[in-house]
């Protein structure tokens, strides 16, 4: 009887640690795999254009700290790239950038700059 009670509570013991074991195991492989998310959407963001890198993070409903602050950044590229070309006189490309900088970005700067060089560029494609 003794010996019976001693195997019981062995046995308990250790369906006790399994389930902890595995309950531990899942909760890191849900951790990894979101890991693993948020580590390809910085990829797209890096290597790829920014708008893979925002249908990604929309599709997978991912939370990425400081977003607003990657849209600034890619906004700010555009607009460098867009007064480049408004310089070179292609003021066609110039506008689409400048517009699409305006619709990314959110900071009153940017925005008021882009407006202005988008009514110069109309103004320049009208011929004014």
């Amino acid at each position: 009887m003794k010996k019976d009670i001693f195997y019981v509570a062995i046995l308990t013991i250790f369906a006790v640690l399994f389930i902890f074991t595995y309950f531990s195991y899942r909760s890191l492989e849900k951790k990894y795999e979101h890991a693993k998310e948020i580590l390809k959407a910085y990829e797209l963001y890096i290597f790829s254009d920014y708008e893979s890198f925002a249908n990604y993070v929309e599709k997978e409903g991912l939370e990425i700290d400081g977003i607003d602050m990657l849209k600034d950044k890619k906004a700010r590229s555009l607009l460098a790239q867009a007064k480049d070309l408004y310089k070179l006189a292609n003021y066609g490309e110039a506008l689409v950038l400048f517009e699409k900088a305006m619709n990314l970005s959110s900071n009153e700067e940017i925005r008021k700059i882009a407006s202005f060089y988008i009514e110069e560029c109309k103004k320049k494609l009208a011929g004014e």
